[in-house]
């Protein structure tokens, strides 16, 4: 593969951030103005220190890159040796300089999450200053010890509910959407606490989600998949009757463990359904995705995922005019209680749009009026996605609602270009294709700790 041909495939993959919109209500500076979790003197407080990878730059890149850059993974290359970095360690410097790599689309000021993959200005330093210095190897005893690694995927993986066999798009509309039901295998009580979505064919996947049918409705659903010979069913939207949400997939995006001692009670004879949403402009393949989901026998609390969107979106009242740069949609609404308890708290915050948005953000009305910024997105990219855990879970009292707000930008410049050409803008509004947008979030709240 050509250098050019490598630095187009990285710039494709990893975006860039800004910072704009709500703020932290503390008033907390960018992760990017600290360095406190980096206690390594800078390159330019070590002088002329000749760095090495092994010592200065492997530390950095575990700890920031190797989640998404192995073997298998959603990044394009794999960066776990110093072979694999040196083949690339220019695109790697220039990447870094940029703010490029690692993606991390979340608002600097709002210093909330688990696993922040941004860089230090030292840890940038140091990466740019190696590749100047010649890239040297270095003694692989001098390697200190590991740091924490961003949590990225299951901590562990108890079972696989997975297609029967392969669906094929019939590839007579762009999109298509199928839900696929997949029989619960215990004949107890249990709770998920952990859940991933494991596409099959990455390329031809615009979202994939999980939905939770309890016992009592699981043979509405079953007939209607017995009235398909193909696997599944068609079905479009965010919701399947009957059904509740519990987690998703988009484009780089990964699964994770339920946070908070949390778990989903799932009981003898539920269903999950897996709603696909396949694109197929770049083709269509056999796809037999799956979900791969941690268990445990009891939990501390229960939680719940709420969506937040307006009903009369779906209804046609999201209009998106052709040309605006600058269009909003936003709502706000009461947190649903997960349990008898009142006392609530938000653990995770997940928006979504579609290739018109431009940013958006989640957070808390209170009810004197003020709002407090959870989750900020200023630049947004569809081919960023990713569910946003909250370090320190957000309590919600009385009266409190919670919000999601989206921008979106239909002028010219900002179409998704078809054949290397992009279309004139159209009047866009809520829908199912990719060419239709969406402006929703999706929270998990259940008892504070």
């Amino acid at each position: 593969m050509s250098q050019r041909r490598l630095s187009f495939v990285l710039a494709c993959f990893l975006a860039s951030c800004s910072s704009s919109h709500d703020v932290d209500p503390d008033g907390r500076s960018s992760r990017n103005d600290r360095e406190d979790d980096d206690d390594r003197p800078s390159v330019s407080s070590r002088g002329a220190k000749s760095l090495t990878y092994y010592e200065d730059v492997k530390p950095i890149i575990d700890a920031k890159c190797t989640a998404c850059h192995v073997d298998g993974g959603i990044g394009p290359l794999p960066l776990t040796s110093f072979e694999e970095v040196d083949l690339v360690k220019e695109l790697v410097s220039l990447d870094v300089s940029q703010g490029k790599m690692p993606p991390w689309r979340a608002n600097a000021a709002l210093d909330y999450y688990v696993g922040e993959r941004r860089l230090t200005t030292e840890q940038k330093d140091t990466i740019v200053q190696w590749v100047k210095q010649g890239a040297v190897e270095g003694d692989p005893d001098a390697e200190p010890e590991p740091p924490p690694s961003a949590p990225r995927g299951l901590s562990r993986i108890d079972g696989t509910m997975k297609f029967e066999k392969p669906f094929m798009p019939s590839g007579k509309e762009v999109d298509e959407y199928r839900c696929v039901p997949l029989k619960w295998p215990y004949d107890e009580t249990k709770y998920v606490t952990g859940l991933s979505v494991e596409p099959d064919r990455r390329e031809m996947v615009h979202h994939g989600v999980v939905y939770f049918v309890p016992p009592e409705n699981a043979e509405e659903v079953l007939e209607r998949d017995a009235m398909t010979e193909e696997v599944g069913y068609p079905c479009t939207g965010v919701n399947v009757g009957g059904a509740t949400w519990l987690t998703s997939y988009e484009p780089g995006g990964y699964g994770q463990d339920v946070p908070g001692g949390l778990g989903f009670e799932v009981k003898p004879g539920s269903l999950f359904v897996l709603q696909m949403h396949y694109n197929t402009m770049n083709g269509a393949f056999p796809d037999q995705s799956r979900i791969d989901y941690k268990v445990e026998d009891q939990v501390d609390r229960v939680g719940r995922v709420q969506l937040l969107m307006n009903p009369l979106w779906l209804a046609g009242a999201m209009r998106i005019p052709a040309g605006e740069p600058d269009v909003v949609h936003s709502t706000a609404m009461r947190a649903v209680p997960a349990t008898a308890t009142t006392e609530l708290a938000l653990y995770w915050a997940d928006l979504h749009m579609h290739t018109l948005g431009k940013s958006g953000s989640i957070g808390v009305v209170h009810a004197d009026g003020t709002r407090e910024g959870l989750l900020d997105i200023p630049d947004w990219s569809f081919a960023w996605q990713e569910t946003y855990i909250l370090r320190k879970p957000v309590r919600l009292a009385a009266g409190d609602q919670l919000y999601v707000e989206c921008h979106f930008d239909n002028t010219p410049e900002h179409q998704t270009p078809i054949d290397g050409q992009r279309p004139q803008p159209r009047d866009v509004n809520w829908g199912d294709h990719t060419s239709d947008e969406m402006c929703l979030g999706a929270v998990l709240i259940g008892p504070p700790e």
